[in-house]
């Protein structure tokens, strides 16, 4: 598209014209060999710079049923639309034990289209999916004294197994109440909840570099954090989580097909994040642009849900007029066939993932670049 073409002559300062136009289109990759670069390196390199865009929103989805094996949209994340900005690894295979087939797949995409790679994990109790260590067993305990050391560790632990793994980062899913374990301690337990996001951010997100790191080693640069989940709804973040340094609020925003239901899950955000904000630590603007609404396409599939509205939604109560800060789905291989809806743009290929990135970066731009008003003749 014409746009992305103008998204890097943007970041480029540059007059050179250069054709970019399927990083919003998904050509048809049936008997299309995924293992070989299938474009030019110069389409790569100016899809990459374009991913690093001051200020785009994100698409994201939660990827499942991946085995790497085959270069289709369904199982490899190489076949992901081009412009898929970051993808979780949230289905039920091994998460840290990747086979080879997925590890070459999640490198494919990281180094060749840009895709940051995170891991979506519950992490219901400390210590949950890494191995076994007796500090662990804190129960449902609320003493700082016992907690912090125990959850010190198990955040530790997970940046370790991502930095071993090759993720970008990592995405918390948080469902206390929703999720429905009266044992998922660490999200139920207020102290714990608060002290995990503070740890967390030690490793991970915009606070990840700070320097008074009480003898943590340094961590590596740039991995992103994410919550999910009960983010401005149910149990809610905690106002005084150290929420601030997460780079982004992913929600799960299921069935939302009107403005008023997505106005609705934004302003809750905002009212999680109201300390931060009224001690100017952050500004509305930014906890919009830091929220992904997303929707669930295990049900929505066939019709689309509440998705294309999601990536055309700017909230604007309050004098805000912030564009979201993305758009994504849950379970987006449901997506892969076109579900009767027929072609999008020559092809049946993520019909309404590819639909909503049209959206998401047709309104970017043009927020970017406003038409001026016509004036009138005397």
């Amino acid at each position: 598209m014409n746009i992305l073409n103008k998204s890097f002559l943007f970041i480029c300062m540059s007059v050179l014209f250069i054709g970019c136009s399927d990083w919003t289109e998904m050509e048809s990759i049936n008997d299309t060999d995924l293992n070989k670069t299938v474009k030019t390196d110069e389409y790569y390199t100016a899809l990459r710079e374009w991913k690093n865009t001051p200020g785009l929103p994100q698409v994201f989805v939660w990827f499942d049923n991946w085995t790497g094996v085959s270069p289709t949209g369904e199982n490899s994340l190489r076949g992901l639309p081009d412009s898929v900005t970051i993808a979780s690894n949230w289905g039920g295979h091994p998460k840290f034990e990747l086979s080879p087939e997925r590890k070459a797949d999640m490198e494919y995409v990281q180094k060749v289209k840009g895709t940051k790679v995170v891991v979506t994990l519950f992490s219901a109790r400390v210590g949950d999916d890494m191995p076994e260590d007796p500090i662990y067993d804190i129960g449902n305990s609320s003493d700082e004294a016992v907690v912090r050391p125990a959850i010190r560790k198990y955040a530790e632990a997970i940046y370790d197994a991502v930095i071993e793994t090759g993720y970008d980062g990592f995405d918390w899913d948080y469902e206390p109440f929703y999720g429905g374990e009266p044992t998922a301690y660490l999200w139920r337990n207020d102290v714990q909840s608060r002290i995990f996001v503070e740890e967390l951010g030690y490793w991970f997100g915009s606070g990840s570099q700070r320097t008074d790191r009480d003898g943590r080693k340094p961590a590596k640069p740039g991995l992103l954090f994410l919550i999910d989940g009960e983010v401005g709804i149910g149990k809610r973040m905690g106002k005084n989580w150290e929420s601030q340094y997460v780079d982004y609020y992913v929600l799960q925003a299921y069935g939302s097909t009107t403005d008023v239901n997505r106005t609705s899950r934004v302003r809750g955000v905002i009212e999680d994040m109201s300390e931060h904000i009224a001690a100017g630590r952050i500004t509305p603007e930014e906890v919009v642009y830091k929220t992904i609404l997303t929707e669930n396409f295990e049900s929505y599939a066939n019709s689309g849900g509440g998705f294309l509205g999601m990536s055309q939604f700017i909230y604007d109560p309050e004098g805000i007029n912030q564009q979201i800060g993305g758009c994504g789905l849950y379970r987006s291989g449901f997506d892969y066939t076109s579900k009767g809806q027929g072609d999008y743009d020559g092809s049946p290929e993520y019909y309404f993932l590819r639909k909503g990135i049209t959206n998401l970066y047709r309104i970017f731009y043009e927020r970017l670049n406003p038409t001026p008003p016509e004036t009138e003749e005397e």
